[in-house]
């Protein structure tokens, strides 16, 4: 029974490592102003985190990714009664709200896949980033 539940175990552990369960890793990012000048930035997936520096400022915040529930209801062709179904989905539309130590804020809009993203943070200010990552 110990040696059946040992291997149990390493099978377990070994799946696991092998088909990735193991946590998303922080996506990289870039933000360009208009003049071409290029402030870094991180995306944290496993707790949808996201970081930036911009002008040696540190950024902090969180994001959301876009969801929603939809329901619909079919009618069976010889059934008297009909069927309500419920779905939940996902997007890839994100949005994020940063901000520094001293209280500056940056508001981030961008589609996230994988390990790309391509959006647009801004400050109040009017100040616009361009963000990308392209992580293949």
């Amino acid at each position: 029974m110990k040696t059946t539940i040992k291997s149990i175990s390493a099978s377990v552990f070994i799946l696991a490592m092998t088909t990735g369960c193991s946590a998303p890793q922080p996506v990289p990012f870039q933000l360009v102003d208009p003049a071409s000048k290029i402030q870094k930035g991180t995306i944290f997936p496993d707790g949808q985190r996201i970081e930036a520096v911009v002008d040696g400022q540190l950024y902090k915040g969180f994001y959301i990714v876009a969801s929603g529930v939809a329901y619909s209801q079919s009618f069976g062709g010889a059934s008297p009664f009909s069927r309500n179904m419920v779905a939940t989905y996902s997007s890839n539309s994100v949005r994020a709200q940063l901000t520094s130590d001293t209280g500056q804020r940056l508001s981030c809009e961008f589609l996230f896949e994988s390990r790309r993203a391509i959006g647009e943070c801004r400050s109040p200010a009017g100040a616009v980033y361009q963000l990308s990552a392209d992580q293949k």
